[in-house]
């Protein structure tokens, strides 16, 4: 694989990787494709698994059917969630906006020249040792009853912690990957508004777990500054403060 190449200083790339929702029809080279997944796959991932998969998705009878389940969940964004009242110091002529860049892209899902299914293959040797008899004397014996009850009450979101911890630092590395490269691109969760069905409509099996969509093309707009609050007005340090 040839190493990508930017002469853009990595910070200016991460202040200014706005998400673009409005993109171009141009088709975006097979040969940019995969190298944003390869940006992609040197990020980290839970027990070094590699277990990432994707499906990019440029035919358009495919995008019709993936901009119909899209749309009828976005209806129901935009008259629940999108209709919640502004947050606390929330700028509301910037979420108008954002509304309006939203609007764009689901009317032209179907022009999108790449849209990439990011999933995360189940992680067969992990589930395999956890799921040994040896698992729980070994957790009584490192992390007494009370741990080894808490550790299995938790499993479920211990395993969906280490699929996302896999799944987002690999679109993040895609997100700033495509901003050196100059295309504009936007993480997206649709399926989580009809469970299966994007799953389906892939052939996704079932030991695979999709985690975001991210639409990919030459953006219509300009890439500029993201606004975002000091820092420090985020951290606490040694211990929680409010």
């Amino acid at each position: 694989m040839t190493e990508l190449k930017t002469t853009a200083d990595v910070f200016d790339i991460m202040h200014t990787c706005r998400a673009m929702r409005r993109l171009r029809p141009d088709p975006v080279p097979e040969e940019l494709l995969v190298k944003l997944v390869d940006a992609a796959i040197h990020a980290p991932s839970s027990s070094n698994a590699q277990n990432w998969r994707f499906v990019i998705v440029r035919d358009r009878e495919q995008k019709r059917r993936i901009a119909e389940l899209w749309r009828a969940g976005a209806a129901w964004y935009r008259d629940t969630i999108g209709a919640a009242p502004p947050r606390e110091g929330e700028d509301q002529d910037q979420r108008l906006r954002s509304q309006r860049a939203l609007q764009y892209m689901l009317d032209h899902i179907e022009d999108v020249p790449a849209i990439i299914f990011l999933a995360i293959k189940k992680d067969a040797a992990v589930a395999k040792a956890v799921s040994s008899p040896n698992t729980i004397t070994a957790a009584i014996r490192h992390l007494g009853l009370g741990g080894t009850f808490r550790l299995l009450r938790g499993a479920g979101s211990a395993t969906a912690v280490g699929i996302h911890a896999t799944a987002y630092p690999a679109a993040q590395n895609l997100l700033l990957a495509a901003r050196a490269l100059g295309l504009g691109a936007v993480l997206t969760t649709p399926q989580l508004f009809h469970p299966g069905r994007y799953e389906e409509l892939l052939g996704l099996p079932s030991d695979v777990t999709l985690t975001c969509v991210i639409p990919v093309g030459y953006p219509v707009g300009k890439f500029g500054p993201v606004t975002r609050h000091d820092p420090r007005s985020m951290i606490s340090w040694d211990r929680w403060r409010a």
